[in-house]
């Protein structure tokens, strides 16, 4: 798929980047982390909301999203171009400051999760961080995520464990990791991880890499 910035629209003045307290959470999380005028990826913007509140911290945005729709949403709402695109089709000449990826990660199976956190880890700078979420893993019986249908629906639960054995063989350090929970979301899984300085393995051994199964569970954490 090429990666088009879609034409700018101008985004309503009063419209209001609106968020739960879990995000709002999130966010500051997050910005504890980086430098003023930080240029971030967000890697799956959806709507657009966290993408307005970013810009409205005066931070610059490269966004991307998958969906044609979502994308042209978002930069209705937040009134810069948005990329149409998947992750591993998203390059950049400079590497990041920061990458949020709230929701984004969990839209991909279990086998495309390693080989795409490293590509994202390619795109940042080393001790920067990326914050991602996951729907949380509750065992043996409810790690498959219910039927949806969604344009991309969720595929992945992770719990803690399962997230650390994931980054385990990663250029990525666990700098903060947390649950949220709530009638409408349910549990999930949130994590700060920051980019080491050795980016190995290389990318191009993960793009040769073909998974054959979920990632493993450690029956010690059960």
């Amino acid at each position: 798929m090429p990666i088009l910035p879609l034409p700018h629209h101008d985004a309503p003045p009063s419209l209001p980047s609106v968020a739960d307290p879990d995000t709002l959470s999130a966010r500051q999380r997050f910005l504890m982390l980086l430098a003023s005028g930080a240029h971030l990826l967000e890697a799956g913007c959806g709507a657009g909301e966290d993408l307005l509140f970013f810009r409205q911290q005066g931070l610059m945005v490269t966004a991307l999203d998958a969906s044609l729709a979502q994308a042209r949403l978002a930069s209705r709402r937040s009134g810069q171009p948005v990329r149409v695109c998947r992750l591993e089709q998203m390059h950049s000449a400079l590497p990041f400051d920061g990458i949020w990826a709230s929701g984004s990660l969990p839209c991909l199976a279990e086998r495309e999760l390693a080989p795409a956190l490293m590509h994202l880890a390619g795109l940042l700078k080393p001790q920067a961080p990326l914050y991602c979420s996951f729907p949380y893993d509750e065992g043996e019986h409810r790690c498959a995520v219910a039927p949806s249908q969604d344009e991309y629906p969720l595929q992945t639960r992770l719990d803690e464990a399962r997230l650390q054995q994931l980054i385990a063989p990663l250029p990525f350090g666990l700098h903060q990791i947390w649950c949220s929970e709530d009638t409408e979301h349910g549990r999930w899984l949130h994590a700060l991880l920051i980019r080491l300085p050795d980016l190995a393995p290389t990318r191009n051994q993960y793009r040769r890499r073909r998974f054959k199964g979920p990632i493993p569970r450690d029956p010690s954490s059960r």
